[in-house]
């Protein structure tokens, strides 16, 4: 098995495993996916077409003056239906709703048709 036919095995297992949560499961998991990687997600807008975003949570991709500052975040009530994303091909914040979510796969950096930034801050380890 080649990285081309493993990746797409990996994402199938993925969607599968994702699709057959009950819906209070969702979102932690596809949060979980965003902090670990970039995913390629494609998700149904309110106007009924389909959108495909590259988006993650993890730090190395959001720039210093876009991150969500917790003051601000806090202010807000959640929305437990919906997930705010960093989109790395426009380098801002997004959102979708969880129950729009059609597919997702691993979005390998070196395969993007996009340049994306990288986080300029380093972060000290504790230890």
């Amino acid at each position: 098995m080649d990285a081309k036919e493993e990746d797409e095995y990996l994402n199938s297992c993925m969607n599968e495993y994702y699709h057959g949560l009950k819906p209070e499961k969702k979102r932690g998991y596809i949060k979980d996916m965003l902090q670990v990687d970039i995913l390629k997600v494609t998700f149904t807008k309110k106007d009924g077409t389909l959108r495909d975003m590259y988006c993650t949570l993890q730090n190395e991709f959001i720039p210093e003056h876009k991150e969500y500052h917790i003051e601000t975040v806090a202010k807000r009530e959640k929305n437990m239906s919906v997930l705010s994303v960093f989109d790395v091909e426009k380098a801002d914040w997004r959102s979708f709703r969880i129950d729009s979510i059609a597919d997702f796969t691993i979005a390998r950096e070196e395969e993007l048709e996009f340049e994306v930034e990288r986080n300029a801050h380093t972060y000290e380890v504790p230890f």
